[in-house]
């Protein structure tokens, strides 16, 4: 019963962090070709988080969000 109480506390003090990529910066994220990872968020809310790794479609391979894109990069506006 205690450790609930202790994992409630701390879930509801805890603090997140995010880092926010304009449309414009070449970075893997905002590929088109870029698919992320999620996983289900913890907590008493059902919601999905998005993970800082995603898988490439076009190479099929595990790239990280904030990578040098390969030379196959692609914006969704810009196809």
């Amino acid at each position: 019963m205690a450790m609930t109480a202790k994992v409630e506390n701390y879930c509801i003090h805890k603090r997140s962090k995010a880092i926010y990529v304009d449309q414009g910066v070449r970075a893997c994220v905002n590929c088109i070709w870029y698919e992320a990872y999620y996983r289900e968020n913890r907590g008493n809310v059902k919601a999905m988080a998005q993970l800082p790794t995603g898988n490439c479609l076009l190479h099929d391979c595990q790239r990280g969000a904030l990578q040098q894109p390969c030379e196959n990069y692609e914006e969704e506006g810009k196809v």
